[in-house]
């Protein structure tokens, strides 16, 4: 039976364009940018990426949930890439609307302008975040939780009304660089460099994913 890696997460998930490298053409450069992608290689595994630009947690959930259904009969692990507190996603006329997208930003303008709060904000990832990972439990699903940055230092045990929440996150099934840090944080530390849209490069990609493969070869992968 085929093996899999399912990811779910943002633009950091999906890979980003590297324009300086003479192997980029546009049918292959996410499928040479992604984490999942070199991770799938190394471990043999097939790797189905639903990574999508300028995203929020709330469709990462649903993405989740959706990859976990349509594969629910194959050997697959989960690996889930949270992104930034500050997007807003929302389904309207059944499509799915992003304020990290620069297509919606009038949508951005006015969420921001009349609807948005930081802990708000950090309320529902870590709900988000709680469900999926609660979902994924429930179903004896192998996952692991990663960040594309640190996500949670600045507001993790600030707010009390979020405190029962953050008691019930599983932090054993996240993986984290140093503290909270992040993907962005462990290439800029290792000396990758980020492109000009803080992505990283090729290069900061591959070792990003060799280091998960050397931290979970024969644990979960």
């Amino acid at each position: 039976m085929d093996k899999y890696i399912l990811a779910a997460g943002c633009s950091y998930t999906l890979g980003h364009d590297d324009p300086d490298n003479p192997i980029m053409t546009n049918t292959t450069h996410y499928e040479l940018t992604s984490w999942p992608s070199w991770l799938g290689k190394l471990t043999n595994r097939t790797c189905v990426n639903y990574g999508r630009n300028g995203v929020g947690s709330f469709y990462i959930a649903n993405k989740v949930y959706e990859l976990a259904d349509e594969y629910k009969d194959k050997d697959f692990v989960m690996m889930v890439m949270w992104s930034g507190l500050h997007r807003y996603d929302m389904i309207k006329d059944d499509k799915w609307i992003h304020s990290g997208q620069d297509q919606f930003l009038n949508f951005k303008k006015h969420h921001y302008k009349y609807a948005h709060d930081d802990q708000n904000a950090y309320y529902h990832t870590i709900l988000n975040i709680l469900n999926v990972q609660n979902f994924l439990k429930q179903k004896n699903i192998k996952y692991l939780f990663l960040t594309h940055k640190d996500i949670l230092s600045e507001f993790y045990q600030k707010y009390e009304k979020v405190a029962y929440l953050e008691k019930c996150l599983d932090l054993n099934n996240f993986y984290f660089h140093d503290g909270f840090k992040g993907c962005m944080e462990w290439c800029l530390e290792n000396g990758f460099e980020l492109n000009d849209s803080n992505h990283p490069y090729i290069e900061g990609y591959r070792k990003y994913a060799e280091h998960l493969y050397d931290v979970f070869n024969g644990k979960l992968l």
